[in-house]
Formats: structure tokens, sequence, C-alpha cells
């Protein structure tokens, strides 16, 4: 937990291809939880975003689900 930070991002840019999505849920799963605990990363993994998991609304109003 040491290595836990919370704080603000600067808004996202979308890369070719790619949308935003405006998050109304989110979740942490294990893979987080395991990570904060420093199983299976690497110190020059870090600093990373954690919550791989959420649903929301892209840019043309469609609901999506984010995973990764």
């Amino acid at each position: 937990m040491a290595g836990l930070a919370v704080g603000d991002r600067p808004e996202p840019e979308a890369r070719d291809g790619w949308t935003t999505v405006t998050v109304k849920a989110a979740a942490l799963n294990h893979h987080d939880l395991w990570t904060l605990r420093g199983v299976g990363i690497r110190p020059e993994q870090l600093p990373m975003i954690l919550g791989g998991d959420a649903a929301g609304v892209d840019e043309d109003g469609n609901e999506v689900v984010v995973h990764r």
C-alpha cells in the first residue's frame, strides 16, 4: 500500500481509432489487489494506474464496459 497515491490526472487524449469513456462505475479486481501487495510487479513498471474494470458512456453516448 506504500506505493498507492490518490490524485488527479490530466484529461485523456484518445489515440487514433480509440475513444474516451466517461466512467460511471469502477472496481478494483484481484489483479489490482495483488499489484498493491507487490506481487508480479517490477519497480520499473511504476507508477501505474489501477482499476482496469469500469462501465460508462463513450463520446457518442453508447454505454460501454471497459476491461483489460
